[in-house]
């Protein structure tokens, strides 16, 4: 599960937050399951990978971070988390030319750059993207290294780029789906849609899909 720590109060109180993402963390570890931090704007990268560092070093495994390729610094920080499972995303968030690549062919040199030090690195790396181009370098560095498959997967959204998903299943890739779930979800999708605008068909579906017994 994937949760967005100023959801859980960041914005607020630091500790608010990290007790908050303790309970999930209690909720999920009886049950094997993983908990991503997700990483929000600018202003909250420095306390969201402290709030990582933190929980794995009291004895929380099963959680991990997500760097962002569109930042400057994602190289970096990508090189001092060897052997932490970590997503890796283009990032969403409009931020100040002085720390964010704007250029698409740059952000795309940076997720490749991220990648591959994270992979040098030992993390299981979690490849979160629907362009096509960087599942292809992905799949590039991976067969380089010889990864098998449980060192890694790719990550996509429910309804974006369903065929590139298949593809990737295809070519023998672990590729897990995130779904909005909560109360929340028709604002996340909302979001979702203004960020990409390629979604809608599948905000669409999806709404009518809750609105109207039998369809979907």
């Amino acid at each position: 599960m994937s949760v967005k720590p100023t959801a859980l109060g960041l914005k607020l109180d630091y500790d608010l937050c990290k007790r908050n993402v303790e309970r999930v963390l209690a909720a999920a570890e009886p049950t094997n399951r993983f908990v991503r931090i997700d990483m929000e704007d600018a202003t909250t990268t420095d306390d969201t990978l402290r709030l990582y560092r933190e929980l794995r070093d009291e004895g929380h495994p099963r959680v991990g971070p997500v760097l962002q390729a569109s930042l400057k610094r994602t190289v970096a920080d990508a090189g001092e988390l060897a052997g932490a499972s970590v997503r890796i995303c283009k990032g969403i968030y409009v931020e100040s030319e002085a720390i964010q690549f704007r250029d698409d062919a740059e952000v795309r040199v940076s997720f490749v750059r991220t990648l591959e030090t994270l992979l040098d690195g030992g993390c299981y790396a979690a490849i979160a993207t629907h362009d096509e181009h960087l599942v292809e370098r992905s799949s590039e560095l991976i067969r380089e290294r010889g990864l098998v498959p449980e060192q890694y997967e790719f990550q996509m959204l429910l309804g974006v780029r369903p065929e590139l998903g298949d593809q990737v299943v295809a070519e023998g890739h672990r590729l897990r789906i995130y779904v909005p779930y909560g109360r929340q979800w028709y604002e996340y999708s909302l979001r979702r849609l203004k960020e990409n605008p390629k979604i809608a068909g599948y905000v669409a579906a999806d709404t009518m899909g809750r609105l109207v017994p039998g369809r979907s």
